[in-house]
């Protein structure tokens, strides 16, 4: 998207995939998940001269430590001056100026700013109010926006490709909040984990909002440990000291890339469109597409008030799912977009150049167990020797296949 929103795409063909998976059995919050990210090895001094590219007057003055959490060692990271989420009360428009105008990346900028409109969506419907009438107070505060942001920024540095998670640990009890005694999760957390699996054990205000809405963002899923190659476990310290490990695992390994042949996971993300011009979808779907998208494609559906719209579908690697969900809610009408991990059945696949009667053309083999299943002739060369020949396209397709077929073996498709 030229730098715009796929600049941390990395070449879906290179071979490994770097994940990174929380473990969210204690819980999880915003300083906790930068203090596991520090543990892992981020650089802080490095993440320090990205952080200062906000341009906020009141810093940011961070720090880590380690701690103990329950005998466990954890890097505990904090933003010195914001305990208790003081501040001033800031609404969405505050942030979107704060956010937008900095020098951050373009990428971390779209991603911080898409975190909290989905935080002021959330707000505005527990409170009965228009999002931008929201007043984010606890978390509107410098501490809210370094972690956000500062999260995205690390998860940059460390080079990650995909974000797991386990089901998440709510805590239960109750906590103090401005609008009095809430209990635990509090109404934001709640909304904002709607879709993800949670349960609760221990006291305690163990997943904060900000933790629900940063594991909820980056997450393509909720369950084991996927499967991969360990290289490195850290430790994120929460800021209280329970009677249990306060503390955020975070596994970071490498997994092998797409399976050429056989079962491959992948990310459907969609979403329903009834109000936007028809020549801005088109423009979407080539640009998804040249950004690496497997496929882009569209439904007509019929609406509320009998409106015709479509759904917007995109297949894509699980590592694209938080670039593609900003790029659809920045590039289009809709306020949000569904997703699932889905998997499929692929054949191997390889693209070949075969000589025919007419010139070369190439054409694409599918295997299966190393059974040659598809030979299928690429149509932009067919095109052009049917139209410089005065030939018949189909005539053209059938002599390549067959061409294909004879040199790399017989198929049960087109023969």
């Amino acid at each position: 998207m030229d730098g715009y929103v796929f600049t941390l795409l990395k070449d879906m063909n290179s071979g490994k995939t770097k994940i990174i998976y929380f473990d969210c059995s204690f819980g999880v919050s915003g300083d906790m998940i930068l203090g596991a990210l520090f543990d892992l090895g981020v650089d802080f001094d490095g993440w320090l001269d990205e952080m200062k590219k906000l341009g906020l007057e009141e810093g940011p003055e961070c720090e880590t430590r380690e701690v103990r959490r329950h005998g466990i060692r954890g890097c505990s990271f904090r933003v010195n001056g914001c305990e208790g989420g003081g501040g001033p009360a800031r609404r969405l428009d505050d942030v979107e100026k704060i956010i937008g105008g900095c020098d951050l990346d373009e990428v971390i900028k779209a991603k911080t700013i898409a975190a909290f409109e989905r935080l002021a969506a959330c707000e505005g419907e527990i409170h009965g109010k228009p999002t931008r009438e929201i007043q984010f107070h606890e978390l509107s505060g410098l501490d809210t926006i370094v972690d956000i942001a500062g999260t995205h920024v690390a998860l940059e540095m460390l080079g990650v490709d995909a974000v797991h998670s386990s089901p998440v640990n709510v805590g239960t009890g109750f906590v103090e909040m401005r609008h009095g005694v809430l209990p635990v999760p509090a109404p934001a957390a709640a909304k904002l984990l709607e879709g993800a699996p949670v349960f609760s054990r221990f006291e305690g205000e163990l997943t904060t909002p900000t933790g629900a809405l940063l594991i909820t963002q980056l997450a393509a899923d909720f369950g084991p440990i996927p499967a991969m190659t360990l290289l490195r476990v850290g430790h994120g310290a929460g800021a209280s000291d329970f009677g249990h490990p306060n503390i955020l695992r975070a596994f970071v390994g490498e997994a092998a890339g797409p399976v050429r042949a056989g079962l491959e996971e992948i990310m459907h993300i969609a979403t329903n469109i009834d109000d936007m011009d028809p020549r801005v979808c088109g423009y979407v779907c080539e640009r998804l597409l040249a950004a690496g998208a497997m496929d882009v494609y569209t439904e007509p559906i019929y609406m509320k008030k009998n409106r015709p719209g479509f759904i917007l579908n995109v297949l894509c690697a699980p590592g694209m799912l938080g670039d593609v969900a900003d790029y659809i809610m920045r590039e289009t009408s809709t306020l949000g977009v569904r997703f699932q991990r889905v998997s499929r059945l692929c054949a191997e696949r390889e693209t070949v150049s075969v000589e025919t009667a007419h010139g070369t053309v190439r054409v694409k083999l599918g295997r299966l167990n190393d059974e040659l299943i598809n030979v299928n002739p690429e149509y932009e060369d067919c095109a052009e020797i049917a139209r410089e020949n005065n030939i018949p396209l189909a005539d053209v397709m059938e002599t390549a296949r067959r061409a294909a077929a004879v040199k790399f073996g017989g198929t049960k498709k087109g023969m």
